[in-house]
C-alpha cells in the first residue's frame, strides 16, 4: 500500500512537472561560478564531488554512498551533514534546484524497490523532503527525479570517473516558475 501510494504521488507530481510553465532567463556563467565556489568551499563529503557546467545551469555530483545505504532510501545519519552544508549553499541563493537521483544497485533481496528508477526517484525524494522540513527551502525551489541506470555518467557528463550511482543537484540558470 506505501508503495501504491507512493507511485501515485510521483505520478501526479510527474504530471505537474510537465505542465509547469517555464520563463528562460539568460544564462550567467559568473554566478554558476560562484556558486560552485560557495560549494566548494562549504560541501565536504566522505568521497567524490564533481561539478558540471551545462546549458540548463550547475550539476553538483556527489556518490550516492555518502547518503544511503547499499539499495535503502533512508538517509544515513553522517549523510545529514553533508546535505545540511548543500542547504546551506541553497540558502544562500535563489536559484531553484533539481535533485536527480541515479543509481544501478536496486537488490530486491535487501530492498522494497525492485526497480533501479523507483530506488533512484526515492531517493532523490528523502533528500528533498529533508532539505524542506528541515532546512526549510521552499518547496518552489525544489524537484526530485529518479532516472536508475537510464543516465549513466561516463555517457552524460564525463568520460572521466564511474560515478553511475549518484546524487546530482542540478543548479538551474534560469527562472522556473509553477
Amino acid at each position: 500500500m506505501k508503495l501504491l501510494n507512493f507511485i501515485c504521488l510521483v505520478f501526479v507530481l510527474g504530471i505537474f512537472f510537465i505542465n509547469m510553465p517555464i520563463a528562460y532567463a539568460a544564462y550567467d556563467i559568473s554566478e554558476m561560478r560562484t556558486i560552485e565556489k560557495m560549494f566548494r568551499s562549504n560541501v565536504k563529503p566522505d568521497g567524490v564531488i564533481y561539478f558540471t557546467y551545462v546549458p540548463r545551469g550547475l550539476i553538483v555530483s556527489i556518490d550516492e554512498n555518502v547518503f544511503f545505504n547499499k539499495s535503502q532510501e533512508k538517509l544515513k545519519k553522517s549523510g545529514l551533514c553533508v546535505l545540511n552544508e548543500i542547504g546551506a549553499v541553497l540558502s544562500k541563493t535563489n536559484k531553484s534546484c533539481v535533485i536527480e537521483g541515479h543509481t544501478e544497485s536496486a537488490n530486491p533481496e535487501i530492498s522494497s524497490f525492485r526497480e533501479n528508477w523507483e530506488l533512484s526517484l526515492a531517493r532523490a525524494h528523502s533528500i528533498t523532503m529533508y532539505l524542506m522540513r528541515y532546512l526549510k527551502i521552499s518547496p518552489e525551489r525544489l524537484y526530485c527525479i529518479g532516472y536508475g541506470e537510464f543516465m549513466p555518467y561516463v555517457d552524460s557528463v564525463s568520460q572521466e570517473g564511474n560515478m553511475n550511482n549518484r546524487i546530482d543537484f542540478v543548479i538551474i540558470d534560469y527562472s522556473a516558475e509553477r
